[in-house]
C-alpha cells in the first residue's frame, strides 16, 4: 500500500466507534431481566416512534409475551440479522479503508528487457494438431509478462509462413493466437469439409506442394531464424520452438537438419527454448524418419548443446513462468541497463468486494423495513 498508515488509523477508528456503541448500550441497559432490557440500539436502526412527552410507548402487562416461541423466536432471528448487518458493516468498512490505503503491486523491471525480440515458432502439421492448443496457451502466458518486447508468430509444416511479425501489439498476438487455436479444433483423422477448408486457408503458406515432406524442423527453425530484423542491432533475440520433431521427408529435400539448424541459431546469437509434444495416435500413422522417442531425445540434446537452450515437454507445468524467468535471468545480465521499481494501483478487488457487500448490507436494511 501507498499508505499504510491511513488504513491502520480507519480501521482503528472503526473498531472504536463498534466498541463505543456497545458500552454505551450496555450502561444504558445495565443487567437487569432480559425481559426489561431495552432494545440495542445500532446505527442502522431506524427510530422507534416516541409519544408527545418524548418517551418510548411502553405496553402493560406484556413481560409474558417475551416466553411465546413465536416471539422469541423472532428476537433471536432480529439479533442474528443485527449481527449479519454488523459483519457486513465491518467488510465495507475494512475495504473502504484498503482502497484509501492504495493498494499497489510493486514490481522490478529492466530497461534491458525491453530490448529483446522473441520468436514463438510453431510446428502445425497435422501430427501437431491436437498439441497446439496446449502450445498456444502456455504462448499466451508467456504474454503476459511481457511489456515492451517485440514478439512475431511463425508457422511452418513443409514451409514457413509469418502469421504476426515481431510487434508490441500484444492485443494482436492474442487475437490472432485465439484464431489459431479455433482452426486448430479440429480431429485431424476426421474433419468436416468446412474444417479441412478453414486449415487449408489459415496455413496456405506452410504447404510447399513441390516438397514430398511434412514436419520439417530444421527448416522450419531455420526460417524463424529468418523473421528478426535488424540484424546489425546489439538486441537480445530469442525463439521459442514448438515441435514433436517428426520429420517426413522420404526424398531428403530438407535443406537444414535440426542440428544444422541449431548451430545457425548459435552463430547469430540466438537463444532457443524447445517444448516437445507429440501425439501418440498420430505418430503410428506415418513412415518417420525416426521413432518419437528418438525425434524427443534429438531435440533435447541439441537445445541443450550447441544451442545452450531450455528443453519442456508441453505437460511441464509452469512452462510458460519458466521459459520467462530465464529469458530475463540471461539477458539482464547479458545486456546489462538500469533497474526500474514500477507500482501500479489495483483497486479492483477491492472495489468489487465494496460494492458487492455494500449492495448486500443495503438490500437486508431495506428488506428489514418493509
Amino acid at each position: 500500500m501507498v499508505m499504510p498508515w491511513l488504513f491502520g488509523i480507519l480501521v482503528a477508528l472503526a473498531v472504536v466507534a463498534v466498541i463505543a456503541v456497545l458500552v454505551r448500550d450496555r450502561r444504558s441497559n445495565g443487567l437487569s431481566d432480559p425481559t426489561s432490557r431495552k432494545p440495542l440500539r445500532l446505527p442502522w436502526r431506524h427510530q422507534e416512534v416516541q409519544d408527545a412527552g418524548g418517551l418510548p410507548r411502553r405496553l402493560a402487562n406484556s413481560a409474558s409475551l417475551f416466553q411465546l416461541p413465536a416471539v422469541r423466536s423472532r428476537i433471536r432471528f432480529q439479533r442474528r440479522l443485527h449481527a449479519l448487518l454488523a459483519v457486513l458493516l465491518a467488510v465495507c468498512l475494512l475495504s473502504a479503508s484498503a482502497i484509501a490505503g492504495r493498494p499497489v503491486r510493486v514490481t522490478e523491471r529492466s530497461d534491458a528487457l525491453a530490448n529483446r525480440d522473441i520468436v514463438l515458432c510453431l510446428d502445425v502439421s497435422t501430427s501437431m494438431v491436437k498439441i497446439d492448443s496446449s502450445v498456444l496457451t502456455t504462448f499466451a502466458d508467456i504474454l503476459e509478462d511481457f511489456d515492451g518486447e517485440r514478439v512475431g508468430l511463425v508457422a511452418w509444416n513443409s514451409a514457413a509462413q509469418t502469421i504476426v511479425p515481431l510487434t508490441d501489439d500484444y492485443e494482436l498476438l492474442r487475437q490472432q493466437m485465439d484464431d489459431l487455436s479455433d482452426v486448430l479444433d479440429i480431429d485431424p483423422d476426421n474433419p468436416t469439409y468446412k474444417q479441412a477448408l478453414r486449415y487449408s486457408e489459415t496455413f496456405s503458406g506452410t504447404q510447399n506442394q513441390s516438397v514430398n515432406g511434412s514436419s520439417l524442423a530444421g527448416d522450419g527453425l531455420a526460417s524463424c531464424a529468418q523473421a528478426f530484423d535488424n540484424q546489425g542491432l546489439e538486441r537480445s533475440r530469442s525463439i521459442i520452438l514448438a515441435t514433436d520433431n517428426q520429420v517426413i521427408d522420404p526424398d531428403n529435400e530438407q535443406i537444414y537438419s535440426l542440428p544444422d539448424a541449431v548451430n545457425l541459431l548459435a552463430e547469430r546469437k540466438i537463444r532457443l527454448f524447445s517444448i516437445y509434444g507429440a501425439d501418440d495416435e498420430q505418430s503410428h500413422q506415418y513412415e518417420l524418419d525416426q521413432s518419437p522417442e528418438a525425434s524427443r531425445e534429438e531435440l533435447k540434446t541439441v537445445t541443450e548443446g550447441p544451442g545452450r537452450g531450455r528443453f519442456y515437454d508441453v505437460e511441464d507445468s509452469g512452462t510458460g513462468g519458466d521459459i520467462v524467468k530465464q529469458l530475463e535471468k540471461t539477458e539482464v545480465s547479458a545486456l546489462g541497463g538500469r533497474k526500474q521499481t514500477r507500482r501500479t494501483d489495483i483497486p479492483q478487488r477491492l472495489v468489487i468486494t465494496l460494492s458487492l457487500v455494500l449492495l448486500g448490507y443495503l438490500g437486508l436494511t431495506t428488506w428489514r423495513r418493509a
